[in-house]
């Protein structure tokens, strides 16, 4: 399919050379010119010749803009189809998924060491640390002058911008600012090896422990299996120092593609399994157990261990479980659930993302309304009260008060009991009201004397 003239044109190609149409003009900003783009359209429109289908034959520029709405655990099959696919799909696509890619890094669980020192409150706002994709380096060959730079996909190591909320809680809770520093590595001695593994520069307790994960889309999964010095498949520098992360992207993307494109095929061939978790847990961990068990070495001693500690874990897929119990089991249990909760929160929309935080804080509100008047009718059964005798009648809990703070976490059945509590507590507030307002009044006149009117002089 020949290219259409266009009024817009980004760059002149020479009087040969017809402008680019809107459509496409717009990837010469990111390195094509009008030979590429023409290159890329013919190897799309020749893989549609070859095709015995009834199917209808789709111009070239339309196939090339429904790639960029491919789900990413179905793009790499796409990229089998032709070389033009191929070729957007390795820089535009990619550079694209890029964008909108963000790394979460993981402290621990609740119950880790220095975690369980923290309330909840302070445990959520450190626990987590998100970086965003700020630019890529430049690659060689781009310098001013050069006839034709090259896309800016050409870099090979891309830069992620850690953000600034989590430096200032850890510096808070860490006791950098307590101690008068001005970074997060003058934070208490007993924090300083947590933050060495953040910053991959020491070992960890666990083979696969989680401390970083990718989030694109809707998937989270693992950086890498496992992300350990020495072990590592792709090159990951962790800069806390400077609030960044320079990362090998290409190939930290592209071994994530093809991990959720494994997961995705797995859920459909185990569809109609039987389950020792869950669907979706059970095929996390299977395909996470895998990743794990091919970066060991047949030959290394320690290897073969751990080699042996990962067959020992509880079988999936409705086999019997192990009556024994090995360490790796609490460090992958730990991880699969971090991994659950962060990619029902990607498969979550925004609106039911506030949905969410709303009918928290609302909870929050009734927990304490109903608090203020439970204590407001215990004054006044405490001025009821005779020697000897106590009156029992307290009002009813309406619902319990250790809810996990995050509400995304709850399970289904927990949030319909917070919704139908919610609602009713709604319904009831003006009531609710009064009746704060009664007992308050109530209890102010119980306080006063029995004579505390007598001497007013009036004749009543």
């Amino acid at each position: 399919m020949g290219l259409t003239k266009s009024p817009m044109s980004v760059e002149d190609h020479g009087d040969d050379t017809p402008p680019l149409p809107s459509y496409i003009a717009r990837h010469v900003n990111l390195g094509f010119n009008s030979a590429d783009v023409a290159a890329l359209i013919s190897s799309i429109d020749s893989s549609q010749k070859l095709q015995t289908s009834s199917a209808p034959h789709l111009p070239a520029e339309l196939v090339l803009q429904v790639l960029e709405y491919v789900p990413i655990d179905h793009v790499l099959d796409w990229r089998l189809i032709c070389r033009g696919f191929r070729d957007a799909i390795d820089g535009r696509i990619l550079f694209h998924y890029l964008q909108r890619t963000q790394l979460i890094g993981y402290l621990g669980s609740r119950h880790s060491r220095h975690m369980e020192n923290l309330i909840e409150e302070h445990y959520e706002q450190i626990h987590l640390l998100r970086a965003s994709f700020q630019r890529i380096e430049k690659a060689s060959g781009c310098e001013p002058g050069a006839q034709r730079p090259l896309p800016v996909w050409s870099g090979t190591h891309a830069i992620f911008q850690i953000e600034d909320k989590w430096f200032s809680s850890f510096r808070r809770l860490g006791g950098a600012a307590a101690r008068g520093g001005d970074t997060i590595e003058d934070a208490d001695t007993q924090w300083l090896s947590t933050l060495d593994r953040l910053g991959l520069r020491r070992t960890e307790e666990g083979f696969g422990t989680l401390r970083w994960c990718i989030k694109l889309d809707h998937s989270v999964l693992d950086m890498d299996f496992p992300l350990e010095s020495g072990r590592n498949t792709f090159d990951v520098d962790v800069r806390l120092n400077t609030k960044s992360i320079r990362v090998s992207w290409k190939d930290m993307l592209f071994r994530f593609l093809k991990t959720e494109t494994t997961l995705r095929r797995m859920m459909e061939e185990k569809r109609d399994s039987l389950f020792t978790f869950g669907h979706a847990e059970d095929c996390l961990r299977a395909v996470r157990r895998q990743r794990l068990q091919s970066t060991l070495n047949p030959d290394n001693n320690i290897d073969r261990h751990l080699r042996w500690s990962l067959r020992l874990l509880h079988p999936l897929f409705g086999k019997p479980r192990h009556q024994h119990h090995v360490p790796l089991e609490d460090v992958e249990s730990d991880a699969i659930n971090l991994l659950l909760l962060l990619r029902r929160e990607a498969a979550m929309t925004s609106r039911q993302l506030a949905y969410l935080r709303q009918l928290a804080l609302d909870y929050e509100a009734m927990d304490t309304d109903i608090q203020e008047l439970d204590q407001d009718f215990d004054d006044f059964k405490s001025h009821l009260s005779l020697p000897g005798f106590e009156l029992s009648h307290s009002l009813p809990a309406l619902s319990p008060r250790t809810l996990p703070r995050n509400p995304i976490s709850w399970p289904d059945d927990l949030m319909a009991m917070v919704e139908e509590q919610v609602g009713k507590w709604k319904l009831q507030k003006n009531t609710i009201e009064q009746m704060k307002t009664l007992l308050s009044a109530s209890n102010i006149r119980l306080t006063l004397p029995e004579d505390s009117f007598d001497d007013l002089g009036s004749d009543f």
